[in-house]
């Protein structure tokens, strides 16, 4: 019994899911995550402030369209809600977020449980601390349905 529950822990997590939620699929441990895995808040090496931003015109958007980390870096990201409508903060691979936004497609209220993607309701302010280990090219975005599509995400990059 003992080699089941051990054989149990070894195997490796899947990576096919984000978050729990009404959708079948498993959970995108932050280990298996390419970008990196949450961070220390005892270690912060920098603060990126980000606004999240909606317009009456149906524009959305985030102040910044780029953001540029030195791989090994623990980030705080101080996220403001400064528009009219809740808005997602994620972090992932182009191809994470392309799979993630055809989950989000139906179900537009998912609650995210991850250290990689934060939801922030209108005027508030929400945090996330991440430590990006890999180099690679990455995207950040806001993928409640229709948000991406007016103009919420950018590149980002690790050195």
């Amino acid at each position: 019994m003992l080699i089941a529950v051990f054989g149990a822990l070894a195997a490796p997590a899947s990576a096919t899911g984000f978050h729990r939620g009404p959708h079948d699929g498993p959970v995108l441990h932050a280990d298996t995550m390419p970008i990196g895995y949450p961070g220390d808040p005892d270690l912060i090496d920098r603060t990126i402030r980000v606004s999240m931003l909606d317009a009456s015109d149906e524009t959305m958007a985030f102040d910044l369209d780029a953001i540029n980390i030195v791989e090994g870096e623990t980030i705080r990201f101080v996220l403001m809600n400064e528009g009219s409508e809740p808005h997602d903060f994620v972090m992932a691979t182009p191809e994470e977020i392309e799979d993630h936004r055809a989950q989000m497609s139906g179900t537009p209220d998912m609650a995210h449980e991850a250290g990689y993607a934060v939801r922030v309701d209108p005027g508030q302010t929400g945090t996330l601390v991440w430590t990006f280990a890999n180099e690679g090219i990455f995207e950040f975005a806001c993928l409640i349905p229709g948000h991406y599509e007016a103009g919420m995400h950018g590149r980002l990059t690790v050195n």
